[in-house]
């Protein structure tokens, strides 16, 4: 995890600590020694997808948000079918977006607690290096034996694009494979300009044709953006009506539908939902009906809308892969 990554790490701690974590919530001691095995990615059961064949000429790796949130398991197991069920709900409802356009590889990895984020620094360092090096192995064993020098899009939301920010930050420019990425998609995280001046083979996405560059956005209400806990101060944030970084207010006609999905993962179309308007870093929206991006007992303020960071964009998303698709040139 990059210095910058820790410092914001901790004003986390204090933010969930105070407001997000339930006061009865009494976890376990953590015991590294007790964490489940890691996944073996020479193994089928080590992927929640992993195409048998392949259906396009590229690829997207994806790696999941948050989805544990109990108060027995500081690490998610990757045997156990419950929280292989949890994560692949996420595969169902975001990765689903690269559908038919991208063969889509999603490793497991012992991605930890949200109650991890009311730890110290100290106590939480092993999670952090615990995810950082699933998920790095994860994609060093695609890169080396799966990709086969296809184009690629990597891709997460919340807890998943943390870490892939973290990653590239650190390696891109080390794998050999940079030219091949036709964009990322670190949704529901933030990138600051400091992050980027640590490494300049990192750089956002400023037009809907640019490709080899980063897409990333924290969706919520107006003046919300204080308590939006996924925030950086001084956030970059593209702008997916418009795929531009200003922040030009973009009005619902340009919103060609957002998509929610039911507890079967059946999903509903709504065209012209929301508006979009970057201000202060966050992506500001004007839902149409707030009821459906409404999480009752959720882990986020009211009027943050992080847990429909793809959906309230769903249809422009899927339009805009088909287009960086078109324009990638290696």
């Amino acid at each position: 995890m990059t210095h910058r990554t820790l410092l914001f790490f901790s004003s986390l701690i204090a933010f969930f600590s105070m407001v997000l974590l339930p006061p009865c919530m009494a976890m376990p001691p953590l015991d590294p020694s007790t964490f489940p095995g890691a996944p073996d990615y020479t193994q089928p059961e080590a992927w929640l997808a992993k195409p048998k064949a392949l259906t396009a000429p590229v690829d997207v790796f994806f790696v999941y948000p948050t989805v544990l949130f109990n108060d027995t398991d500081w690490v998610l197991d990757p045997s156990r079918p419950d929280m292989r069920a949890a994560a692949q709900s996420t595969v169902d409802t975001q990765a689903v977006v690269f559908e038919g356009q991208a063969n889509i590889y999603a490793p497991m990895y012992r991605q930890m607690n949200l109650a991890g984020l009311g730890l110290s620094d100290a106590n939480a360092a092993p999670l952090q290096k615990m995810v950082h090096t699933d998920v790095w192995r994860a994609l060093s064993h695609y890169l080396k034996y799966e990709n086969k020098g296809r184009p690629f899009f990597l891709a997460g939301h919340s807890q998943g694009s943390m870490i892939l920010a973290d990653l590239i930050l650190e390696h891109w420019g080390t794998t050999g494979a940079e030219n091949q990425l036709i964009a990322a998609l670190l949704i529901g995280w933030s990138l600051t300009p400091a992050d980027l001046t640590t490494n300049p083979e990192v750089r956002m996405c400023e037009r809907p044709d640019q490709t080899g560059c980063v897409i990333s956005y924290n969706t919520m209400e107006s003046g919300r953006q204080s308590v939006a806990p996924t925030l950086k101060a001084d956030a970059l944030a593209v702008n997916p009506l418009s795929w531009t970084m200003d922040g030009a207010f973009v009005a619902a006609e340009k919103n060609l539908g957002s998509v929610f999905f039911d507890s079967n993962a059946k999903p509903t179309a709504y065209p012209h939902f929301t508006s979009a308007q970057i201000i202060n870093g966050g992506l500001i929206v004007q839902p149409d009906n707030v009821d459906l991006v409404t999480v009752k007992g959720g882990h986020f303020p009211e009027g943050v809308y992080h847990a429909f960071d793809y959906s309230l964009f769903y249809m422009n998303l899927k339009t805009n892969i088909a287009e960086r698709i078109e324009a990638y040139r290696p």
